[in-house]
């Protein structure tokens, strides 16, 4: 049961990522997660009252604000990145290394990781290097950017499994408010020293449309992540909420039809088999 509910995990992160990128390519990437984000905090404050068994504590609570201000600067820095770069290239690169962070974390706790963990972990390192690599041309300054940002939403998003996975099996979507509260509350603060600048702008129309579906899928997915992290272990769960990618990929090239250099298509399989043999540890 773990396993499925980190699968539908990943699956639904890829649409929202599919969602918030390409929204984040029409307005500015925090205009689309404070809409993405509000909505998800409705639909937290809903399932707290519609789903049984979400029992309040101020523990799960605290988590749950940590991991919202983790993970939205997670959010940002990827919807920047897919903004400015290839989503094939971008969303592996950040799914590497937000599997590699819980693993590292387990370590430290005292886990150990199999031979399968290790490898996964020691093939990550030419992953990232390949995909980071493209040849250069005119927009290889952008791109360098793209590379940068999933670099550090990578370990965001890493912060974001670990904290979210220490909230307790009885609280239900509770963790998810106080999340998604706190992000909100930061981009608020945000659009509002944007608007007196002169540069707020909120989505709309097809812009609204996608900041909208990720948000929904976003939801979805933390409330799998954290359904499976109390019926399985942490990094197991993690990184296999990482392959993510795998459903942004197939969107980016089925409706995108974005092509990928060759020394960025076989970083792409070092990635996928990094973090295939870190979910079989």
């Amino acid at each position: 049961m773990a396993a499925l509910l980190a699968l539908v995990s990943a699956f639904c992160y890829g649409v929202s990522d599919f969602s918030g990128g390409l929204a984040a390519r029409r307005v500015s990437a925090t205009a689309v997660v404070l809409v993405s984000n509000a909505f998800s905090l409705l639909l937290a404050v809903l399932a707290v009252a519609l789903l049984p068994g979400s029992t309040y504590s101020a523990s799960d609570m605290a988590w749950g604000v940590t991991a919202g201000a983790v993970g939205l600067l997670g959010v940002v820095l990827l919807y920047r990145g897919l903004a400015i770069g290839p989503m094939s290239v971008v969303a592996p690169l950040t799914a590497v290394l937000s599997a590699v962070v819980p693993v590292v974390v387990g370590v430290i706790r005292g886990e150990r990781p199999g031979a399968l963990a290790v490898t996964g972990i020691v093939l990550a390192v030419p992953a990232m290097f390949l995909i980071g690599r493209e040849p250069t041309h005119g927009g290889a300054r952008l791109r360098r950017g793209a590379v940068i940002s999933a670099l550090c939403a990578g370990v965001s998003f890493g912060g974001f499994y670990v904290l979210l996975a220490q909230t307790g099996s009885n609280g239900g979507a509770w963790p998810l408010v106080g999340q998604r509260a706190s992000s909100v509350l930061i981009l608020l603060v945000l659009t509002a020293v944007a608007a007196m600048r002169g540069t707020a702008a909120l989505p709309t129309d097809g812009a609204l449309r996608l900041s909208l579906i990720a948000g929904v899928t976003d939801f979805a997915a933390n409330l799998a992540y954290v359904l499976a992290t109390h019926r399985g272990l942490l990094a197991l769960v993690a990184v296999i909420s990482s392959l993510y990618p795998a459903t942004t990929l197939l969107l980016a090239r089925g409706v995108l039809k974005e092509r990928v250099a060759r020394q960025q298509g076989a970083g792409l399989v070092l990635a996928a088999a990094a973090v295939a043999l870190i979910a079989l540890h």
